[in-house]
């Protein structure tokens, strides 16, 4: 659809002391071998992250903590049409997602709480030639954050 691609993380370990999951590994089928940097992003609840792309990098993103509404975009070349794709992300099911180049992305805490945000990018940040373009959060409509539940979300 979009162009996204999903992998279920598995919960290594669990105990008294909390839990261990493996994100991402050099030998994982949707990793193509190129690291730039990771970014940590501690989110309040009802702020949206996005909507933004890049038209160079490979963003791999996962929720350490919390649970996020993750939202990807992609329009159609030469159609007036939109794809669209919605996952939670987080406590509730642990996957990581690949957002390659030129889709629209962007995510939201649920449930009135911080959620803790993992990216790993392809490439670093370069602040001579920055690679990313953001538009206005609501620009393909507030439903856009809506999830299939029904649940509507306070924004700030």
């Amino acid at each position: 659809m979009t162009g996204l691609e999903i992998k279920q993380l598995e919960q290594i370990a669990l105990g008294e002391e909390g839990y261990l999951f493996e994100a991402l590994r050099a030998d994982d089928e949707m990793f193509e071998g190129q690291f730039g940097q990771n970014l940590v992003s501690f989110v309040k609840p009802g702020i949206r992250k996005g909507l933004h792309l890049h038209w160079d990098q490979t963003e791999y993103t996962t929720c350490l903590a919390g649970n996020i509404l993750y939202v990807a975009v992609r329009e159609v070349p030469g159609q007036n049409e939109l794809e669209i794709e919605k996952h939670i992300i987080g406590i509730l099911d642990r996957k990581l997602i690949k957002t390659p180049p030129g889709i629209w992305h962007g995510y939201v805490p649920l449930w009135g709480d911080t959620a803790i945000v993992l990216y790993t990018m392809d490439k670093p940040y370069d602040a001579n030639r920055p690679d990313t373009e953001e538009i206005d959060p609501d620009h393909f409509g507030e439903d856009l954050w809506n999830s299939e539940e029904g649940v509507a979300f306070p924004f700030d």
